[in-house]
Parts: C-alpha cells; structure tokens; sequence
C-alpha cells in the first residue's frame, strides 16, 4: 500500500506540475539582478526582460539587489520563491568567482539554471589615455619597477579579482590593489584619478576610449569579440589569463523544471530574433550566444571548472 500510496502521490505532482507549467505564466515576473544600475549584467538583463515581456505576454519587473559582487542576490533568492516567478540575472563571472575565492560556499548547482543568454564584450584591462602605458606588459613592468605604486582597482570576490590574482601571483606583477567596487564604479574611479588601472567591460569604455579619455590595454577574452577581432591578448602576455563572462538566468532551487524549460524556450525564442542580434551586435560587439537548459548546465559546469582550476593562486598577498 505504502508503494502504491507514493505512485500516486508522485504522478499526482506531475500532473499539477505540468498543468501548472501550461498556464504559466499569469501574473508578473520579477528578475533579480546582481549588479547596480549602469553596467552590462544590468543593461544585458533588462534588454532580456523587454523582450520575454513581447513573448510571455506579462509584465516583467527587474530590480537591482547589489552587493558582494552579486552574492548579496544571490544569497538572498537562490532559495526563493519557486512557483516560476522569480528568477536571478547574473554573470558567470561572478557567480564561479564568488564560489572559487570563498565568498559564498555555493555555485551554479545551489540554483535551477535557466538559460545563458549572452557574451560579454570582454573584460579589458584599460588606463587613461594620458597613462604612459601602452600595454600590458608596459604596466606589468611598470609595478615591478616601483612596487605598490600602480593602484589596480577591481572588485573583490569574481573575476576581476580573479584576474588581479593571476596577474599578481602569475605574471609577478605589484600593484596597489583597491577596492573599487563594480564596473560602474571602476569606471568612475579611474576617469577621477582614484585608481591608474582597472579591468572593464569593452562595452562599457567604448565611448571613452572613443573620445580618447582611455586606452585598452588589451581584452582577457580567451578570443577577440566577433566584431573586434585583432584585439591584443591578455593570454598573449599571461597564457593563464582569460576570463569569458557571460550572462545567465538562474531560478531558485526547487523551481518546478516544465517552468524552467518554458522560461528557456523563451529566452531561445527572444535570442534567435533579428531584434536581438541587433542589441548584442551594438552592445557587446559579439553575435547571439545562448543554450538550451542542457547546454547552459554544461557551459556552466566548464566555466566553474576554470575557476577552481585557479583556487590554489587566488589570494593576493
């Protein structure tokens, strides 16, 4: 009986789940983003969101929940509501550097991923333009010559520490790291003289280096945007240097998967339109980069393997 009892039970939940999923969605959706205002996981989620509203045919709210990088997020809806009304836009950089420098003792596996939908211009390590530094190596010499001086600012936690970590303990540079927060404010601290280097989204120094206020050092793409192609390479310098960000949209754990797969076969439909390509073309100088749930799962899975691949030199001393 107790079997028999568990059968039931269990194709009773199908059931409902699936009817559930049919109806989906009724009502508002709200997204969480893990970066302030400004900056590209913000600007990428909210073009994502404008266009599941076309698709999905409700409203979709997205709302910035800053702080550690994007743990503060995502700490605070990975175990949120799961009726298939909430969900988390983030960048894998953060999301598997948090993981791998220890600030959160969770990775992509404590969430229902959902889709990646994206690919970041590149994170370019850039200096104003007035800067003696033409290149990577001309700034790497340059910390060496006088240690402490350089004042490299990043955000502790993702990526771009990850980054200053590699370029610290790899390619033996000395700089004075600073904290200086997300890349919006990076940006705002190198144009006021507050730090003389830092790494930013391509997308979000083009116009300043454009006007000729910064100068691009180099990407740490592992590969050039596809509508930039020639850029000079981090890994060029440091082989070990290359950090692909991309966008992606979690779920909270325990999100029913017919909600996942129908918010992923939106996000599908919304990358595979002209009116995207259009947006990652101007935005991200890169063409529409997007996975099934199955192929986000095993994107996913990659990227965290590179980052705890570096776990051992990931500490600045």
């Amino acid at each position: 009986m107790g079997k028999k009892f568990l059968c039931a039970a269990a194709l009773l939940l199908v059931l409902v789940s699936s009817s559930f999923a049919a109806d989906w969605p009724t009502k508002t959706i709200n997204i969480y983003v893990t970066h302030a205002a400004g900056g590209d996981t913000d600007y990428m989620a909210r073009q994502l969101g404008a266009q599941l509203e076309k698709i999905l045919g409700v409203s979709v709210v997205l709302s910035n929940v800053t702080g550690s990088n994007g743990a503060t997020c995502m700490q605070q809806y990975r175990n949120g509501a799961k009726d298939g009304y909430t969900f988390i836009a983030t960048n894998t950089a953060a999301l598997n550097g948090n993981e791998a420098t220890g600030m959160v003792d969770f990775g992509y596996n404590a969430f229902e991923p959902v889709a990646v939908y994206g690919i970041q211009s590149g994170e370019n390590i850039v200096v104003k333009a007035s800067s003696p530094y033409k290149t990577l190596q001309d700034l790497i010499n340059a910390s060496k010559e006088k240690p402490g001086t350089i004042r490299l600012g990043i955000s502790m936690g993702g990526g771009v520490y990850i980054m200053a970590c590699v370029l610290m303990n790899i390619g033996k540079a000395q700089f004075n790291i600073i904290e200086a927060g997300d890349a919006a404010n990076r940006l705002t601290a190198l144009l006021g003289d507050a730090i003389d280097a830092t790494s930013i989204p391509y997308s979000s120094a083009a116009d300043y280096i454009e006007k000729g206020e910064l100068r691009s050092l180099c990407t740490v793409l592992s590969k050039s945007p596809t509508l930039l192609p020639g850029q000079p390479a981090a890994s060029d310098v440091i082989p070990e240097l290359k950090l692909d960000t991309e966008y992606a949209l979690l779920a909270p754990k325990g999100t029913p998967p017919e909600i996942v797969k129908a918010m992923n076969d939106a996000v599908m439909k919304a990358c595979a339109t002209p009116e995207w390509k259009k947006i990652v073309n101007d935005f991200s100088w890169q063409d529409p980069f997007y996975f099934d749930v199955e192929g986000s799962i095993a994107n996913l899975k990659a990227q965290r393997d590179l980052f705890m691949s570096l776990v051992p030199i990931l500490e600045i001393e």
